[in-house]
């Protein structure tokens, strides 16, 4: 592979917006095409193609998405919409090499509802510079065309959390239908199709999941906090402090989580991304983003859903040796909106856990560690990944 620029986002837009500047004072030609291409929810559009549409005055987006063929079409030709044959590839060639010579087109316009392309829809008029944006804007067919090429790059954990968010939102999918999906077809189809046509850019920009700034789209915020104990009679004890309080016993399960850590980053950012396995066929897809609270109470943006084996082992596939397995056996108590649990770590340690949605519910929890003499400044908001590696 070519030697390639490669920037962070905000560097590589200043640095895209400097070359295409001086490209256009050089070359002097009647339209000037900006390829603008990358993986799923990379950031093609809002975070590149429209910040350098506005750093230019005559200037223009055009998406590559209004060139899908259509889902009959999809379906009739055994195809997915991750691959290039799912678009009108030549259409857009055509489209795009008459703008170049100064004339206007009239493009399709994709009907997203219905799943098919409207014809002669948006009439478009050549401007001093098009942007186009899409999957396969740097495709062997189209990058020809282009003056300015952009990659923008980000690893497989970024893709699956923004996508998964963005669908959740945007198409109200089940979020178990959409990492299936990703895990499936995305994923193989931009390792195929994507990543190699990365070699045409002339720039590459990094644009990778800000857990800081994005774990706040998972919507649902869940608090936890837990005690490191060695109590003599402790299961009997929490027992009958949560019947005194009007509680009940859930029941005792064997459980494993698998926290899988790109790169090793799960330190620096606080975030976890977790399937765990309870008893031997229940599964859980589980994200939690980085603690929001400098405090002993963990509080975080999270969002759970059931998923099974096949999952777990693509996992396994996609982060290589990046992950950590911790094993436990956890019994379960509800009282008034918190989940009480006693987990016995492999290995020998135990810790009661609280687990609420609320703020109100520290209220019991206090009473809890009150009878059992349990300092409640004592907690840890660390996971048992950072408590144990």
């Amino acid at each position: 592979m070519k030697n390639i620029e490669t920037f962070t986002l905000n560097d590589g837009i200043d640095k895209a917006v400097t070359q295409i500047s001086q490209k256009l004072a050089k070359e002097k030609k009647k339209v000037f095409l900006v390829l603008v291409a990358g993986g799923t929810s990379s950031g093609k559009t809002s975070a590149v193609a429209k910040k350098i549409n506005d750093a230019f005055e005559d200037s223009q987006i055009i998406s590559m998405d209004n060139y899908y063929r259509g889902k009959k079409f999809v379906e009739k030709n055994n195809l997915n919409f991750d691959q290039p044959e799912a678009l009108d590839l030549d259409l857009f060639f055509e489209h795009l090499e008459t703008l170049k010579s100064g004339k206007k087109v009239k493009i399709p316009e994709y009907d997203f509802k219905h799943s098919k392309p409207i014809y002669d829809k948006i009439e478009i008029k050549p401007s001093k510079i098009i942007i186009v944006e899409g999957l396969f804007s740097l495709n062997e067919k189209i990058e020809k065309l282009g003056d300015y090429k952009i990659f923008v790059d980000l690893g497989v954990h970024s893709q699956i959390l923004r996508r998964l968010f963005r669908d959740v939102d945007r198409t109200g999918e089940k979020p178990r239908n959409i990492l299936k999906y990703f895990l499936d077809v995305v994923w193989k189809m931009h390792k195929k199709y994507i990543e190699p046509t990365k070699q045409n850019a002339d720039l590459i920009l990094l644009n990778d999941y800000l857990p800081q700034l994005e774990a706040k789209n998972a919507k649902i915020k869940s608090e936890r906090v837990k005690y490191k104990v060695s109590i003599p009679n402790l299961k009997e004890k929490i027992g009958e402090i949560i019947y005194k309080l009007g509680g009940s016993y859930v029941g005792k399960l064997e459980q494993t989580d698998y926290f899988f850590d790109p790169n090793g980053n799960y330190k620096k950012t606080g975030e976890l991304l977790i399937i765990r396995r309870i008893g031997f066929d229940r599964y859980f897809f589980m994200y939690f983003g980085p603690d929001d609270e400098k405090t002993n109470f963990d509080d975080r943006y999270t969002m759970k859903f059931f998923t099974d084996h096949e999952t777990l082992s693509k996992f396994k596939d996609i982060y290589k040796k990046n992950y950590v397995e911790v094993s436990r056996l956890r019994r379960s108590f509800y009282i008034m909106g918190v989940l009480v649990c006693l987990d016995e770590i492999e290995g020998g340690d135990v810790y009661l856990t609280f687990k609420f949605e609320a703020k109100k519910e520290r209220e019991i929890i206090l009473e809890i560690l009150e009878n059992l003499g349990i300092d409640p400044l004592s907690g840890v908001n660390k996971t048992y990944y950072q408590l144990l590696n």
